[in-house]
Formats: structure tokens, sequence, C-alpha cells
């Protein structure tokens, strides 16, 4: 069976992300990480956007942090699947119910997105390609609704991350129990097909540790991280899987997991002015130089 694991349709993505989108903030340490890495690169940018996507926002968690980057800019969070916002209570005096709302969210297919051609000067994107199952079509769309120029970041999951997960299930069955990992030389060449120059690429490590394999599927339950690939285990596990799992999976104190990073951004139709790399070539960040990002999360 091929270790190539596609995430299904975007109506099975959507049910699972709604069935568990009032966990997401309990479980989100991961992605609040990562967020905070794409918020400082953006620095590397050197952009003032008027126009700003959150091209996979989840419950809007990283929109305040953009607006307050980008005060003047109009912030928009869109994702398979949105919480509706909170409803202010009419107890509460006329002066706080008339503040500002938050960033507009929408429900859309990142595939398809709903907005006109050049609507945007940035397009900004953590963790949302795993779940896509044609991310070449998602880079597509970044690029139509971009303005020339403009700019697209991102950060996925390369190949290598849940690799102890996976070596504990091949002790078990064929199934495949991860999905919607992608090279990063392949992310760089469909980001090259789609109309970016000369995109920018490189690779961080994080390591997260828990109390046992237990937590971490329950983690990946609440991300709608579970049973939404194609080729996965159909059904529930039985007791003796669930042993057996735990089994194969014991440490002498916590279960820890890699997450393989990779981080990207490339320009619409035209080069970073300091640009001068070839269409082939994949560029190192600048705060990359000083190391590799590596860190560690418990949970």
């Amino acid at each position: 069976m091929s270790s190539l694991i596609q995430p299904g349709s975007v109506a099975q993505v959507r049910r699972s992300l709604v069935r568990n989108q009032h966990a997401f903030d309990q479980h989100c340490a991961v992605f609040q990480a990562t967020s905070e890495q794409l918020l400082e690169r953006l620095d590397l940018l050197a952009i003032e956007p008027k126009a700003v996507l959150d091209l996979g926002c989840r419950t809007g968690y990283q929109l305040d942090s953009l607006q307050q980057k980008y005060p003047s800019a109009e912030v928009i969070g869109c994702d398979f699947a949105t919480l509706p916002p909170a409803k202010i209570p009419r107890s509460w005096p006329a002066w706080l119910r008339s503040q500002p709302k938050n960033p507009a969210r929408l429900e859309c297919d990142p595939h398809q997105l709903p907005f006109a051609a050049e609507s945007f000067d940035l397009v900004v994107s953590n963790l949302m390609l795993p779940w896509c199952h044609s991310p070449h079509r998602v880079f597509e769309e970044a690029a139509r609704v971009l303005k020339s120029g403009g700019a697209f970041m991102f950060v996925s999951a390369g190949p290598d991350t849940l690799k102890e997960y996976r070596a504990a299930w091949a002790c078990i069955d064929g199934y495949l129990h991860e999905f919607g990992l992608i090279d990063m030389h392949d992310i760089g060449d469909s980001l090259m097909a789609a109309g970016f120059a000369a995109p920018v690429l490189d690779r961080d490590s994080l390591t997260v540790d828990y109390p046992d394999i237990g937590a971490l599927q329950h983690e990946l339950r609440a991300l709608g991280a579970a049973n939404v690939a194609t080729g996965r285990r159909l059904g529930l596990m039985s007791p003796s899987v669930r042993q057996s799992l735990s089994a194969n999976a014991e440490e002498i104190e916590r279960f820890k997991v890699s997450l393989e990073l990779v981080h990207g951004h490339g320009w619409k139709g035209e080069l970073h002015p300091s640009g001068q790399n070839s269409d082939s070539e994949y560029k190192i960040p600048v705060d990359s130089l000083r190391g590799s990002w590596s860190s560690k999360i418990a949970r």
C-alpha cells in the first residue's frame, strides 16, 4: 500500500472539522507555535498590504494578530468550516456592544476560493495544506486572488511528520495513519507551476511529547486530523488493537513525536527585489541562516 496518503473530499474534511471545531482552541498549541513563526517571518517581506487573506483560519486564532500587524489592512479569514462569531449578550452596555467586529471569516473550499481575481496583497496559510486533496489547486487559487507582486506565505507539514506514530502502527496493520504530507521540493515545483516566482522554502523541526499515544490520538481527533484520509482503517479500533498500539509505543516516560515543518513563500509574477536566483533554485530565508528552528512542546 502506498505511503502517500491523500485527504478525503472537501465535504468529508468539512464534516470532521465541524464535528471537532469547538475543541480546536484547547488543542492548538502546535498551530499557535507555527503561527508565531509565520508572523515573525512576515517581517522579511517588508510589505504593507491593504488586503490580507488568512487561508485556513480555523477558529480565527491568528486573525487578531494579523490585524494588529497590519492595522490599516482589511483582514479576512476562510476555512473549510468556521465557527460562527460569539453573540454579544443584550445585557451588555450599548458602548460595549458597538465595539468593532472581529475580522470576517468565511466558509469555503480552498481549492475554489469565492474571491475575485487580484483581491489581496498578501495570503497566509498556517498548517492548512495537509487537509487539501489537491495542494496545487490551492496554490493556483492563491495566485489567482493575489495582485501582481503580492506575496503568499505558508507553513505545511513534511513527510517525516509523526514518523513515530507511523512506526507504532506499522507493527499492527498496513493501513495509512496520517495524510497530506508533501515533500518540500514537490511544493516548490507546484508553486512555480502556479505562477509564483522563485519560491523560498526551508524546513524546521518541532518535537511534541505527550503522556502517551492515546493523548496524541485524542489531540488529532480534536484537530480534525483523524479518519479523513483515503486508504485509512475503517471502523472503530477494538480494545485489543488499542492495547497493541499502546504496547508498541511504550517509552520510559512520554510518547514523543516529530513534526517536519515546511515554511515557504513566493511572489506572484515577479521576483522579490533582492531575488537573483533561477527558476530551478530554492533559496533559504535570511533567518534560517541563524540555524534551523527546533523546539519542543509538552502536552
